[in-house]
């Protein structure tokens, strides 16, 4: 696909708006977007400068930003005000360095701070079960602390269910 305002070379932005109803549609090369107004060609994207930036969104700490910028891993040595402005940790170690520090930005960025992931579906019907089981105990809680009782004793008595129809199987 060429470009839209010069038709000489190849789009590399595509920018699709709908205004009342009606789609328009504009693709346009890097130097011709770098003219159009409100378009930004910016090489210098990257997730490192994203995670960066997302510790600096009014993240609320106890610990002074002083003791962020000279906090030090133990391993390899770089600091958490490193990390701040690359968005990139030294080593392993950083993980468990910065631990306080990274789970907020992580169930920030995730929505949560475990690892979910796939399960195949060939052998992972154990595991399955596991999950489900432990989303419904959650949402057993939350319909307890909001005194939802009805529904919490629908939630117990499908865990019960899955239970015992695991125990048949296993």
């Amino acid at each position: 696909m060429v470009c839209d305002k010069c038709g000489k070379n190849p789009a590399v932005i595509h920018r699709i708006t709908t205004i009342n109803g009606k789609k328009q549609e504009l693709h346009l090369c890097k130097e011709c977007a770098m003219k159009e107004k409100g378009m930004l060609a910016d090489d210098s994207f990257s997730i490192n400068a994203l995670l960066s930036s997302l510790l600096d969104m009014g993240m609320e700490t106890p610990i002074k930003i002083e003791k962020l910028e000279t906090a030090k891993c133990s391993q390899c040595g770089q600091n958490f005000g490193e990390f701040r402005k690359t968005g990139k940790l030294g080593c392993d170690a950083c993980y468990a360095s910065y631990r306080d520090r990274l789970l907020p930005l992580l169930k920030k960025i995730q929505g949560n701070i475990q690892h979910s992931g796939k399960i195949p579906k060939r052998v992972g019907s154990s595991l399955r079960v596991k999950k489900e089981i432990d989303s419904l105990k959650e949402e057993l809680e939350r319909a307890v602390r909001a005194e939802e009782y009805e529904r919490a004793a629908e939630l117990r008595d499908r865990i019960k269910s899955i239970n015992k129809s695991n125990k048949k199987e296993g």
